[in-house]
């Protein structure tokens, strides 16, 4: 079977969370573009914190950001597809999310993070993703600009009763854990693989002909929706089990061996 298109998760795929970018990886990708396979990134970054990993990736455009919420030509720096909670969305997931005090919430509006109060976990997140989150008093006049999702950190004993709690309310949200730490509210019916279906009819590619690759609940649906489906060793064993091929770590460089 020839691929034509590889889409591959960012943090702890292509991206070693040890190691950042290694040779290998960049090679790989190199490698897979000679040979006029297109490779690119999905992630759940918004594009101002992806960009500088997707240069030293050696990527290709378009890229999926916010998790699926949108495909961004950065090539020709246009918006292919955009898909954002309603602000009557946004504000239900708050609702449910502020009972729960030790995991602080974190709209994303307008490609900026936002906090209302400065929190360990917060300040961890901000380092690894090179942001500079906005403070504020209030998220109420955000929430008319239509987060493309809202991002809860903390532990993950306290994600999994805010997931709970955000299940017996059925959101109108689409929740995902995308790390031990992180837990996602994104708009209903988004995710990876439905931005996965919109970047190929773009590109004239039969979604047969892609592999995805991923490490993480957030990356299911992309790697199910793929011709092949493939998860990284330390993957979560319920993504690995419906995944077509495992590979190595990131800090192995098992995209190498996709």
């Amino acid at each position: 079977m020839t691929y034509r298109l590889v889409v591959a998760d960012l943090d702890g795929t292509t991206r070693s969370r040890r190691f950042g970018v290694t040779p290998g990886v960049r090679h790989a990708i190199a490698d897979s573009r000679a040979r006029g396979v297109r490779v690119c990134i999905a992630t759940g970054r918004m594009w101002p914190s992806a960009a500088p990993w997707v240069e030293r990736l050696g990527a290709d455009a378009p890229v999926i950001l916010y998790n699926g919420g949108r495909v961004f030509d950065f090539d020709g720096g246009r918006t292919l597809y955009d898909r954002r909670l309603t602000a009557e969305a946004a504000g239900q997931a708050l609702a449910v999310i502020r009972p729960h005090w030790q995991v602080p919430p974190h709209p994303f509006v307008k490609d900026q993070g936002y906090e209302e109060r400065r929190h360990p976990m917060t300040d961890a997140y901000a380092d690894e993703e090179g942001l500079a989150h906005e403070g504020g008093p209030a998220f109420q006049p955000l929430l008319a600009d239509h987060p493309h999702k809202i991002l809860v950190t903390g532990e993950p004993a306290n994600l999994e009763s805010l997931g709970a709690a955000a299940r017996r309310a059925a959101l109108a949200a689409h929740v995902v854990r995308s790390e031990p730490t992180k837990l996602e509210f994104l708009p209903s019916g988004v995710s990876k693989g439905t931005a996965l279906r919109e970047m190929v009819a773009g590109l004239g590619i039969e979604i047969a002909d892609v592999i995805a690759v991923g490490d993480n609940w957030n990356d299911l649906e992309m790697i199910e929706a793929a011709g092949l489906g493939v998860a990284m060793a330390d993957a979560p064993e319920g993504v690995r089990a419906r995944a077509d091929h495992i590979c190595g770590t990131a800090d192995d460089e098992g995209f190498r061996g996709v």
